[in-house]
């Protein structure tokens, strides 16, 4: 063979490897645009509740000025924000926790993994509603594969009534049972309604 041609095979590689990584970044971004053409449907209406809410800024001097580790904001009865104080992680991470009539769902477990730290899970624990003395199920999702969305997933791990959903695409997929086609997947999330 030719350099030319090593070269022009060489290119065709490569250029599929990206084609594939674009793919896989598209088909995550006809995920998140689905579920949010299904909630906006299923849900046309915003859910009432109160921002009368003043969130932490952190501190200039965090070791003369100690705060809570989570600021937990009740929205609504069901729907509390969390937010990670800023002087424990400098992203100062909201996280989201949604109690159905009979799940919760959590989304991101936030940046630390030290519940000392960072007591994400017995914060959300706490929150629960307990059901035939045992705290309602739990699913932790993310909104994307950044660590400091998923660090805390780890103090969730061992505990009862607990899942902890796969943050990369091909795992939400099997997880979820979601085909691996991102065309199928409005089909599939309609036809099974596993939201509900």
């Amino acid at each position: 063979m030719t350099k030319l041609r090593i070269r022009i095979r060489r290119n065709r590689v490569a250029k599929s490897a990206e084609a594939m990584r674009r793919e896989r970044n598209l088909a995550a971004c006809a995920f998140v645009f689905t579920l949010i053409l299904s909630a906006t449907s299923v849900c046309a209406q915003l859910v009432p509740g109160s921002m009368d809410v003043r969130w932490d800024a952190g501190a200039p001097d965090c070791k003369a000025n100690p705060q809570p580790p989570i600021q937990v904001h009740r929205y609504a009865p069901e729907t509390f924000f969390l937010r990670q104080n800023l002087c424990v992680s400098f992203e100062g991470n909201f996280l989201y926790l949604l109690i159905g009539s009979h799940k919760a769902l959590l989304i991101d477990s936030g940046a630390i993994r030290d519940p000392a730290r960072m007591p994400v899970a017995k914060t959300v624990l706490d929150l629960l509603p307990a059901r035939d003395d045992f705290k309602m199920p739990l699913l932790v999702v993310h909104t994307h594969g950044h660590t400091d969305h998923r660090d805390g997933d780890a103090q969730f791990a061992s505990l009862a009534n607990v899942q902890v959903a796969p943050y990369d695409l091909m795992g939400v997929q099997k997880f979820f049972g979601f085909p691996s086609s991102p065309m199928a997947w409005r089909t599939s999330i309609w036809a099974n309604a596993w939201w509900t």
